[in-house]
């Protein structure tokens, strides 16, 4: 019976799963130089706080959820059309300092409906979220974007993807059942290795048809790495769920739920891999 129940829930998945990469995806690799990617990241940002403020209960403190739009929707043009160094960071850095005195003086001044855990918890998660949508965009001006965007999608949905069926086909193990009662030890590791075999065969392809030469070893490191920050930031969003007693985000992905619920470790990903390639300066193909 239980397997009965879960086929029509995995072909739902899949469906939407294979949607997403038709018709977001892949699009947003194919027009990287135009504004569909921007606009894209703008719009998945913007739903992203909200469902954050919503799981929270504060979607409708509008003092607090206004401005969060906004900067949501804002951030990812200019992380992707701005001088990172001459303009994004200096603009970055005063949205942040007056985001804090602002949503701290509504504790002072309205202290009814603003705490400061309340404001505090706001400004992580938002914070959070837009950071992790910029981030595709930073990578997206990366002077070797086209070989350096996909990444993104290796080090997430691969894991992701192997990470599930390794779990079917041999978890045992519970990893951190109070915040994850079907993720297994079994299915971690599966999703580990395969995200590391996946950036070697992404290598040894764009080796065969560049003319480049991969570092495999800088590939399979960061692909290890990349495996494990995609399932923590995984843990992080059911994590805020659990506390909050939410299931889902949303249900704009039918199977995966919200925004949040589908694009967790993709944002977690993007803004790991924007400081391996943008600040170490790890130079993958030369």
């Amino acid at each position: 019976k239980k397997a009965h129940k879960e086929e029509p829930a995995m072909l739902k998945r899949i469906i939407t799963g294979t949607c997403l990469v038709l018709f977001l995806l892949i699009p947003s690799f194919l027009f990287m130089d135009t504004l569909f990617l921007p606009a894209m990241l703008a719009l998945l940002s913007a739903i992203g706080v909200f469902e954050m403020l919503r799981c929270i209960g504060q979607q409708k403190n509008y003092l607090l959820a206004i401005p969060a739009y906004l900067v949501a929707l804002a951030a990812p043009f200019g992380a992707y059309y701005a001088d990172i160094q001459k303009q994004f960071f200096p603009a970055a850095l005063i949205t942040v300092v007056l985001s804090m005195f602002f949503l701290l003086s509504l504790c002072v001044f309205l202290p009814e409906k603003n705490t400061p855990n309340s404001v505090a918890l706001t400004f992580l998660l938002c914070t959070y979220v837009v950071v992790g949508f910029c981030s595709v965009g930073f990578l997206a001006k990366n002077e070797d974007a086209k070989l350096i965007y996909p990444m993104i999608f290796l080090g997430s949905f691969v894991t992701d993807v192997f990470c599930y069926f390794t779990g079917i086909l041999f978890g045992k193990h519970k990893l951190i059942p109070r915040i994850s009662p079907h993720k297994t030890i079994e299915g971690s590791i599966g999703g580990t290795v395969c995200c590391m075999f996946a950036f070697l065969l992404y290598g040894f392809a764009i080796s065969r048809f560049f003319d480049c030469k991969a570092d495999y070893f800088a590939l399979a490191v960061t692909g290890f790495i990349l495996a494990l920050i995609s399932q923590l930031g995984d843990l992080i969003a059911s994590s805020v769920k659990r506390c909050f007693g939410v299931k889902d985000y949303g249900k704009i992905f039918p199977g995966h739920g919200g925004v949040m619920d589908r694009f967790d470790s993709f944002i977690a990903v993007a803004g790991f891999l924007a400081i391996i390639s943008t600040q170490l300066k790890i130079d993958f193909f030369h």
